[in-house]
Formats: structure tokens, sequence, C-alpha cells
């Protein structure tokens, strides 16, 4: 079975996964399944973090419901005790973060 993983848009929202200050601005389900699959620490993948996965598994299928899989992430990442902004201005100035030594502190 194949699955169109083609962007489902959600309301940008900035998630410090990388740690403090340090903000990822994501606004597609493919962006929080990302983070949920490739940048989430294993040690705080537990209920939260599979109903997140399981609600954009969900939106993916039914290309929709990209709102509620936002609301679910917003969930996991508060559980994990990740700073999010969640107006995120995906024009952002903020740097990528793998960029040498800069970060932003957003307070």
């Amino acid at each position: 079975m194949h699955h169109d993983l083609s962007p489902i848009p959600i309301k940008p929202l900035g998630v410090a996964i990388d740690g403090p200050g340090r903000y990822r601005i994501v606004n597609t389900v493919s962006g929080l399944a990302t983070l949920l699959m490739n940048n989430w620490p294993i040690r705080e993948k537990g209920e939260d973090w599979r109903a997140a996965l399981a609600a954009c598994l969900k939106a993916f299928e039914e290309k929709a419901g990209g709102a509620a899989a936002r609301e679910v992430f917003i969930l996991a990442a508060r559980s994990a005790e990740f700073s999010m902004i969640l107006e995120a201005d995906p024009l952002a100035d903020i740097p990528h973060p793998r960029a040498p030594a800069q970060s932003i502190a957003i307070h």
C-alpha cells in the first residue's frame, strides 16, 4: 500500500527540541512526524508521543486533520517539557539548529 505524504498544512509551530532557545519551525504534518520520528528523545517516547504519532498517521491517511495532529503534538511536547512558540512566524530569522554556535533566546 502506498501512502501519499503530500504536505498537510498546519498553523506554524516552533519547538525547542534541540535545546533551550533553539526552535525548529514546522508548518506541515510531515514536519511534525519528522520531529517525532527523528528528533524526539527516546526517554520521552511514551503514551503522549505515541498519540501524536498516531494523529499524524491518521492525518496522512485522511489527507486532512492537520489541526488535530498539531494539538496532540503540542500535548506530547508539553509532556516532554519542550518550549514552544504556538504562534510561530515561518519567515522569522531563526537559525538552523546545526548552525555553528548560534541560537536565539525567546522569552
